[in-house]
């Protein structure tokens, strides 16, 4: 990497008080994780060179978000033709969606992947079948179809340098007794059951992925969603904990202890969102602003959450609770060393999940959430 490597890209950021975007320039130096800004419309400096060590240049991403000293910066484009040919003609999106049979290993597949270097731009949870998965899917899905019958698969837009051969290659050979043979370390070897029981769908070009995601992640997904709203409660991995490489990790613990997770998304909060949601904790957290600005720091994985014992399903707020483990996670590690929050959490701020505290707020939860934020 040259030392002169200077990346720019056009950020917007929503000023609450005047009710508007404003525009900057962001410039990011990877040689020392520094950062600058400048206002395009007052044409003057914003921000003068500043470290900023929890920023990555792989953060920065056209659709992505991100917290900058307590601003959260949504990333429009890029701002000029060396980060163009740099990021823009380097790196490809590409389509990979988990089937249903391999759903307990929904979190072996994430961890899989991101040990891949690749980044997750949007994932979602839901439903098809043999009738549906072509036309969502395309014609490339019609021999596979059964093969996406079940209640939960999981759609994930991934990025990478040559991201679709990356992802062909790490997913493998389309027939699981292929894969095994030519490929024992691949994804289709690894999770798949025999022929299209192959754990993964991978399309075979960038262009169709990007028709397949329009579908699956735009206005129609709506038909197929999968929230229950009902004995159910909200779980949040954090951003902090998705930036280090926790989701994985994480949903394999949540489904390995008698969960089940019905819906997931991932969201990029805004701050009038993340401050509406966090409200009930403003005054009796003295680390509340903290919060919010994790909140918003990147990107966050939501999921609706249910017990797989429907003798428990009543109680799945206070029992998922238990597994979360006590705020700090410090007080975990002491009292409960095998809660989530023990095991991923780094503080009372970053301590890897939220869950829902009262048992008459789980369903409101995951409806703001899925009801409210989706739309």
């Amino acid at each position: 990497m040259s030392a002169l490597e200077r990346y720019c890209f056009i950020v917007h950021w929503f000023d609450s008080h005047a009710q508007l975007n404003r525009e900057y320039q962001l410039f990011f130096y990877a040689q020392d994780n520094s950062v600058e800004m400048f206002d395009i419309k007052q044409r003057r400096m914003f921000l003068k060179r500043t470290k900023h060590d929890q920023l990555k240049l792989e953060d920065l991403y056209i659709g992505a978000a991100v917290n900058l000293f307590s601003r959260q910066l949504n990333v429009i484009e890029y701002g000029d033709d060396f980060t163009i040919s740099k990021l823009q003609n380097s790196t490809e999106r590409i389509l990979m969606l988990i089937k249903p049979h391999a759903y307990d290993r929904f979190g072996d597949i994430i961890d899989h992947i991101l040990g891949e270097r690749f980044t997750i731009c949007r994932a979602r949870i839901l439903k098809l079948d043999h009738g549906t998965a072509p036309s969502f899917l395309g014609s490339e899905a019609s021999k596979q179809a059964e093969s996406f019958e079940g209640p939960h698969a999981l759609a994930i837009e991934l990025m990478s340098a040559d991201g679709v051969k990356m992802l062909h290659s790490v997913a493998g050979p389309e027939s699981v007794e292929e894969a095994k043979k030519d490929k024992p370390e691949s994804l289709r070897a690894k999770f798949g059951e025999q022929g299209y029981m192959n754990a993964v769908f991978v399309p075979k070009s960038a262009e169709s992925s990007k028709q397949i995601c329009e579908k699956l992640f735009g206005a129609e997904q709506r038909k197929i969603r999968t929230s229950r709203f009902l004995n159910s409660t909200l779980a949040i991995i954090r951003p902090h904990a998705v930036n280090a490489g926790l989701t994985g990790k994480i949903i394999s613990a949540i489904l390995s202890n008698g969960y089940q997770i019905t819906d997931l998304e991932l969201f990029h909060l805004e701050g009038v969102n993340a401050q509406e949601f966090l409200e009930v904790y403003k005054g009796v957290l003295p680390e509340y602003h903290h919060m919010l600005d994790q909140l918003t720091s990147g990107s966050l994985i939501a999921m609706e959450v249910v017990s797989r014992d429907s003798a428990k399903s009543a109680t799945v707020v206070q029992s998922f609770r238990e597994l979360c483990g006590p705020i700090d996670p410090l007080l975990a590690r002491q009292l409960r060393p095998k809660s989530l929050r023990a095991l991923f959490g780094v503080d009372k701020v970053r301590n890897a999940i939220h869950c829902t505290d009262l048992p008459e707020d789980g369903p409101l939860e995951v409806e703001y959430f899925f009801k409210i934020l989706v739309s």
